[in-house]
């Protein structure tokens, strides 16, 4: 597999490095790497600012010169816009190695800030990129053309970036294992999917069996004016029993006493109010068996006073498959 090639961003001031940048984009080509120095298109507003910041995201490594000049300086930061693309390539977690002129090194005046003012910033700039463990003191371009070589080769060696390499480069056998892995995968997955389907539909034919098959007796007691007491028992499936209390949930949930309500007026109309269950305990498992089946469930009131039964997103479902299904017709009927 070829070896892989680092994009590196140069920045500095433009006017009094422009020699050192040279000798840099030279060290950096003879080293393999991409110079990604902004030669002509030097940082003097905020709209080339950010093309400039789009070509450092780019990048393996960052380069920072610094000699005794501040730079142009952005109005909105205060800072000059070569120390805002030190700050960028450090919140993007870009390596930086940083050369600085020695304070001792005398340049002429047009390569030196004069105004107090920038002369401080400068000051601070430096002594904040110089805290970088991978910095270095330069006094003379040979010195840094050198210091720059092996800061980059090890760099390179030491912290590991993404770098560039061409499409047909890449090693084919590795490429073939890499996706032999994942069809791998794609097949576990498969597999694991199918067995999760099957325990699915195990368990739905549990659950219909239980629901299908269950038949209750609710006792119950008549009493009426003028007429004889007496006790019974009436036995009703439990899909039935379900359809009658889910079609009263609709979006809301219930008491028990209004499903006590509700199954009184299904079984005995408008004699209902004569009847009275005498088994509180048979309503509950019935509501008990339905909240097992995933049909409802149940919460209690605030005040912890009142338990109320709802319908759970299968109930919905099993509810309104129930209310839609109609009888098929027969032969010569119409529809």
């Amino acid at each position: 597999m070829a070896e892989k090639k680092y994009q590196v961003f140069i920045s500095s001031t433009y006017a009094d490095l422009k020699e050192e940048r040279r000798k840099i984009l030279d060290i950096l080509l003879m080293a393999d790497c991409i110079p990604a120095g902004m030669e002509a298109f030097v940082a003097s507003d905020v709209e080339q600012f950010e093309v400039i910041k789009k070509v450092i995201e780019l990048c393996d490594y960052y380069i920072l010169i610094i000699g005794k000049r501040y730079g142009s300086i952005n109005e909105q930061t205060g800072m000059s816009y070569t120390e805002m693309e030190y700050e960028y390539a450090k919140e993007l977690g870009i390596p930086v190695l940083v050369f600085a002129l020695d304070e001792a090194v005398e340049v002429t005046p047009d390569k030196m800030d004069t105004e107090a003012e920038r002369v401080e910033a400068l000051q601070k700039f430096r002594q904040k990129a110089l805290t970088n463990r991978l910095a270095t003191i330069w006094k003379t371009q040979d010195e840094l053309t050198g210091a720059v070589a092996i800061s980059i080769m090890r760099a390179t060696k030491e912290i590991q970036r993404p770098g560039w390499q061409r499409a047909t480069d890449y090693d084919e056998a590795s490429l073939r294992r890499e996706i032999m892995e994942l069809q791998k995968e794609r097949d576990k997955f498969a597999a694991d999917l199918n067995d999760a389907k099957k325990q699915i539909i195990s368990l739905t034919k549990i659950s219909d069996l239980a629901f299908e098959g269950c038949v209750f007796e609710i006792s119950y007691h008549y009493s009426r004016t003028n007429s004889t007491p007496r006790n019974g028992v009436i036995k009703r499936e439990l899909p039935e029993l379900f359809k009658l209390i889910a079609t009263q949930m609709l979006d809301v949930a219930i008491g028990e006493s209004a499903i006590d309500i509700v199954l009184k007026q299904s079984f005995w109309k408008e004699d209902s109010v004569w009847y009275t269950f005498t088994n509180g305990l048979q309503i509950k498992t019935i509501l008990t068996q339905l909240k097992a089946l995933g049909l409802i469930y149940s919460e209690w009131s605030k005040e912890k006073t009142t338990l109320f039964w709802g319908l759970t997103p299968k109930g919905v479902a099993t509810r309104n498959k129930m209310i839609l299904v109609r009888n098929a017709p027969k032969d010569g009927e119409q529809e």
